[in-house]
């Protein structure tokens, strides 16, 4: 590991030390994107597996079959979160890895299992407190095979069952779970369109029906964890994602409006019912038939079940406007790009297309999420941006990310405005991400780590300028919790079982490149120049 000395600005003004002590700071990671070990150990393959393993999927033509390799290098990163003062980590578990077969009533695979035990038990020795995400967009293939994933009823019973297993094997020392990442992710670029995987394509009626199997998926979890597992005391929730949307014209009645069903199609879409057990009414006057009904069994049960805390993912804000005269009824606002597939947004671009930076669309957010579900505490469970040129700048140069580090800044300021300005309850936060990962269809060209991956030095790992600001500023201003101490306790009783291999030798790096897309969604696919994937994109809902 490099040692550095690089240049930190102070903390944002906003955060005082006593707003900043009132909040846990953390970063986080997903299994995918930073495990490797695809075939380790009993694990079977996912649909990311299947996409990445296929020939011209992935701009830079890597895969997650080694990632970082946190698989065997796991002590590593935690004794550098520990270094770096990290109290808060947010990682998700693979469901292939815990039930291969994917189906409720098959065989756990206890070799998974004991991976996790043994990786949360050394955060807790460590200090750090997990919170643990049970679904990061690896679904078993062999359940996109048998009945097409989320597209079928079938997915919530086996989702219930892999739920229930991780909390009869790890609920005794993890007590913060969200069940789902991203339903807009999962839905819109899985099963609306084909951007990420299972690459179904099938338009707007399969992301209403996907997003409709996730959330009695995630009811009927949060139900089994309030009577089955009671007694462990933990908190449930799902993780939301959304950006802000900047109304066009201020000015224009129409853009106003249309920025608010922007808001009311990315959040209300799946809080409306976790909150209220039924779809917004702008989406169900507009949607028609495309939308799923809950039936009054399904409406209480949602009712029942509401969320412990609200999670959201934020990185920024787009302009929105009002669609052109003679727009299908479906299309309650528009937000577009620009022909080099830009989006459109009041904000400085990152060198991703759909990314910007937007800092008081965090603290509008969250107002507006506040506003709407009177006041529940907040988690930010991802924010963050990718460097330019971090895919081929040189050690150390790429070390010192003040871009990153000035997105932050502002960010954070906002966040500290909104809690100590507008009272808004922010309890937790977690920088995404913790190290550069397998950015999706991107692979490694897009960078959104504090550490630094370097992929022609055996996945070396090197903490960027951002690492060491949240460090001082925010990492080490909490104390480690009672409740990682307690969870610690529990750990001790029973001792690790695995020992940590060597790390594999890392994959090798290189740039295709394919012919170009159009499609309608909203949110978009980051991929580099070099990739030769140029996307002219409009996003919301678009009719059939």
């Amino acid at each position: 590991m490099l040692v550095t000395v690089l240049a930190l600005s102070p903390a944002p003004d906003a955060c005082t030390a006593a707003v900043r002590s009132s909040i846990n700071w953390g970063t986080a990671t997903s299994a995918y994107q930073v495990e490797g070990g695809w075939n380790a150990d009993g694990k079977s393959p996912s649909i990311w597996d299947t996409l990445a393993q296929s020939p011209g999927k992935i701009a830079d033509n890597t895969t997650g079959d080694v990632a970082c390799d946190m698989y065997n290098r796991w002590a590593e990163d935690i004794a550098l979160m520990k270094q770096l003062g990290v109290k808060n980590y947010r990682l998700s578990v693979a469901w292939t890895r815990i039930i291969p077969a994917g189906v409720a009533g098959s065989a756990v695979n206890m070799a998974g299992v004991d991976w996790y035990r043994n990786l949360i038990k050394a955060l807790l020795a460590a200090g750090i407190r997990p919170a643990v995400t049970m679904y990061h967009w690896d679904l078993p293939q062999v359940l996109q095979d048998n009945y097409g994933g989320f597209l079928s009823p079938n997915i919530q019973e086996d989702f219930l069952y892999y739920a229930d297993t991780l909390f009869k094997h790890l609920g005794d020392i993890v007590d913060q779970w969200m069940t789902f990442n991203e339903v807009i992710s999962i839905c819109e670029l899985g099963y609306q369109v084909d951007v990420f995987a299972p690459q179904a394509n099938k338009g707007l009626g399969a992301k209403y029906t996907c997003g409709h199997n996730v959330l009695l998926a995630h009811a009927k979890t949060m139900q089994l964890y309030r009577t089955k597992y009671a007694a462990q005391k933990g908190r449930v929730s799902i993780a939301l994602d959304g950006k802000w949307g900047y109304p066009k014209d201020p000015n224009n009645p129409a853009d106003v409006a249309a920025a608010e069903n922007f808001m009311v199609f990315q959040y209300a879409w799946m809080a409306d019912p976790l909150y209220f057990g039924d779809y917004p009414a702008v989406m169900k006057e507009t949607q028609g038939a495309l939308l799923p009904k809950f039936t009054a069994e399904e409406s209480k049960l949602l009712r029942a079940t509401t969320i412990d805390f609200f999670s959201v993912n934020f990185y920024c804000g787009y302009y929105v406007w009002a669609p052109a005269p003679g727009s299908p009824k479906e299309l309650t606002y528009d937000v577009g790009a620009n022909t080099g597939g830009q989006f459109i947004s009041p904000g400085i671009p990152s060198n991703a297309p759909w990314l910007f930076k937007t800092p008081d669309g965090l603290r509008l957010t969250l107002q507006w999420l506040a506003k709407r579900y009177n006041g529940p505490e907040f988690w930010i469970t991802e924010n963050g941006v990718s460097g330019p040129d971090e895919d081929w700048k040189p050690l150390p140069a790429v070390l010192d990310d003040t871009y990153r580090q000035d997105y932050y800044k502002t960010y954070l300021d906002n966040l500290c405005l909104a809690k100590s300005v507008d009272g808004v309850n922010v309890g937790n936060y977690y920088a995404w991400s913790w190290m550069d990962n397998f950015e999706w269809r991107d692979g490694f060209k897009k960078r959104f780590g504090i550490i630094y991956i370097d992929l022609k030095n055996n996945l070396a790992r090197h903490p960027k300028g951002t690492a060491k600001w949240l460090s001082q500023h925010f990492f080490n201003i909490n104390p480690v919790a009672p409740a990682t101490l307690r969870a610690a306790s529990v750990a001790r009783q029973t001792p690790a079982t695995a020992a940590v291999p060597k790390p594999a030798a890392a994959p090798s790096a290189s740039v295709i490149s394919s012919k170009g897309k159009g499609f309608s969604l909203p949110f978009s696919l980051a991929l580099n120049k070099g990739s030769g994937l140029g996307l002219s994109v409009k996003f919301g809902p678009q009719g059939k």
